[in-house]
C-alpha cells in the first residue's frame, strides 16, 4: 500500500500501524491503560511488517505535490514494488493551481479522470481522501458525498463512495462510535450502499463493530435530528 499522505507525521503515523498490527501500544502512556506495551521484538517484527507492506510518500520541501507529483511518484513504486493501493490523503492539501479560465469544477473533474486512469491502467486501488465544506446550521448528522468541497464530481466520478463520520454527541451514544457510509456502490460485486457501525479502541486503534444498543440509540438520535431539521 502506498500513501501518499501530509497531515500526520512519519513516526506517528508508523507508531499507528504498529499499534493496530500488533494490538498493543507503543508507549507506556496513559492511553494504553493496564495493556503491557509492545516488546522490543514485536517492535522489530512490526517494522519488518510495515516495510513489507507501506511506503509512504512525502513533499518535504516547501512546495505543495500536486497530484501529476504523486501519481507519478506512485507509478513508480506500482513498477518498482508491485504496489496494488495507493492512498492520497487529504484533496486540500494538494497543490491547486487551476488555470484562470478554469473553473473548480472543472479541474475537479480533471484530477478525477487522471486518478481514474492511473488506477485502471496500473490494476491499483486509489483511496481519495477529501473533506466536506463548512457545513451551516449543522445538526450533527453524517454529511454526504455532495458536500465535499470543492465539486460535485466527488461523488459523480467514483465507484464507490465512502462517508466516515464519528458521533460528537454523548447523548446518541459514545463519542467514540464511527459511522461508515456507503453513499455509492458502482460494481454490485464490491457490496450495497448502506451503514456499518464501529467502535474505536483507543489503546490499539483498532475499529470493532459496535454493539446493537448503541447502533440503535446513534440511528434513534440521527432520526431526532433529522426530524428536528425539518421543522426549521
Amino acid at each position: 500500500l502506498y500513501y501518499a499522505r501530509w497531515k500526520t507525521r512519519v513516526r506517528d503515523h508508523a507508531r499507528k500501524l504498529l499499534e493496530k498490527h500488533i494490538k498493543k501500544p507503543f508507549f507506556d502512556a496513559r492511553y494504553g491503560g493496564s495493556v503491557e506495551r509492545m516488546s522490543k521484538d514485536e517492535f522489530e517484527e512490526g517494522k519488518e511488517w510495515l516495510n513489507e507492506s507501506f511506503h509512504l510518500i512525502r513533499c518535504e520541501d516547501d512546495c505543495l505535490p500536486s497530484i501529476d507529483w504523486v501519481l507519478n511518484l506512485a507509478k513508480a513504486a506500482v513498477l518498482r514494488h508491485g504496489v496494488r493501493g495507493l492512498v492520497i490523503d487529504p484533496y486540500n492539501e494538494l497543490d491547486h493551481q487551476r488555470p484562470p479560465n478554469q473553473t473548480e469544477t472543472e479541474y475537479v473533474s480533471q484530477i478525477l479522470t487522471k486518478i481514474k486512469r492511473f488506477a485502471q491502467h496500473h490494476s491499483c486501488h486509489v483511496w481519495f481522501v477529501a473533506h466536506p465544506r463548512q457545513l451551516h446550521n449543522w445538526t450533527g448528522a453524517p454529511p454526504n458525498m455532495y458536500d465535499i468541497s470543492g465539486s460535485a464530481h466527488f461523488i459523480n466520478k467514483c465507484d464507490n463512495g465512502i462517508v466516515i463520520h464519528r458521533n460528537r454527541d454523548p447523548d446518541a451514544g459514545p463519542v467514540d462510535v464511527v459511522q461508515v457510509c456507503m453513499k455509492k456502490v458502482r460494481n454490485k460485486v464490491i457490496g450495497q450502499i448502506g451503514d456499518a457501525f464501529l467502535t474505536y479502541d483507543r489503546i490499539t486503534g483498532e475499529y470493532k463493530e459496535a454493539d446493537e444498543a448503541i447502533v440503535a440509540k446513534v440511528v434513534k438520535q440521527q432520526i431526532r435530528q433529522k426530524s428536528t431539521s425539518y421543522q426549521r
